[in-house]
């Protein structure tokens, strides 16, 4: 068995169970468990997963993609990935112009990414705020709502109207799964109101994701993929993966793919 039908393997028996030993994965895979170390390191580095002493568990559970994870559980996963999406998005933003980000833990690290240079940033998000609080050449529109602690931002009506008074020029956005046919899903009604308000508000639209959402099905669906214009993703690591990419750019849509090692 070579080293990716190894890692899809360990992926998906970490996700059934929530946690693996390095012995029994070396029992069922048949290979030594100084393999089976490199290969849950690899796996960490790829924020898949967690290295435990003796084996690792999971950073989402199979059905978390339909859950509505706090904040920090969900800037835990893919960090490799979401840093060399986030380094790639900011090379698209204008400077002086008006652009949106949403409160996914890739938009918040795309914030982190952001020059201090003229611009105007419409957010929902609290981590967002913060980060820019010091950025004093960019202006932070922050909407009303009602605050949700663990995802550390707002929604609700409130939050939709002050979007819908607004010119957004860009939107930075990402969502928990993307369905080829079905379009982009969100794990409840309030965070899929809030995105549909932005994007209806907003000219351009950049969706942020990591290949990991790719083929996913979260609880709400809320916009067709056509809503999106532009796409950033970290390079797809398998066959499945790369068919699903060529299957945006057949929608139409134009697909950046960001390679980890240039960007980590």
């Amino acid at each position: 068995m070579i080293a990716l039908q190894r890692h899809r393997t360990i992926l998906s028996q970490v996700l059934e169970a929530g946690v693996v030993r390095v012995c029994d994965l070396a029992k069922d895979l048949n290979v030594t468990e100084e393999t089976i170390r490199r290969d849950l390191g690899t796996l960490s580095k790829q924020g898949v997963l967690a290295r435990t002493h003796g084996g690792a568990i999971a950073l989402e559970t199979k059905d978390d993609h339909r859950a509505d994870l706090p904040h920090d559980q969900r800037s835990a996963a893919c960090p490799l990935q979401k840093e060399a999406i986030a380094r790639m998005a900011v090379t698209l933003i204008k400077p002086r112009s008006v652009i949106a980000l949403d409160s996914s833990s890739t938009a918040c690290q795309l914030a982190r990414h952001i020059p201090n240079q003229p611009l105007t940033v419409v957010t929902n998000s609290l981590v967002v705020c913060s980060i820019l609080v010091h950025h004093h050449n960019i202006e932070v529109i922050c909407t009303g709502g009602t605050l949700d602690p663990e995802a550390m931002a707002f929604f609700g009506l409130n939050t939709q109207r002050d979007l819908e008074r607004l010119n957004i020029e860009q939107l930075f956005f990402s969502c928990r799964g993307l369905d080829l046919h079905r379009g982009l899903s969100e794990s409840n009604d309030r965070h899929a109101a809030v995105k549909l308000s932005m994007i209806k508000a907003s000219q351009s639209r950049v969706l942020l994701i990591d290949t990991s959402k790719l083929g996913l099905a979260s609880t709400v669906f809320y916009t067709p993929l056509n809503a999106a214009h532009h796409v950033v993703l970290d390079r797809p690591g398998n066959p499945e993966s790369q068919h699903a990419v060529d299957a945006l750019r057949e929608h139409g849509l134009h697909v950046d793919e960001v390679d980890l090692i240039q960007n980590a």
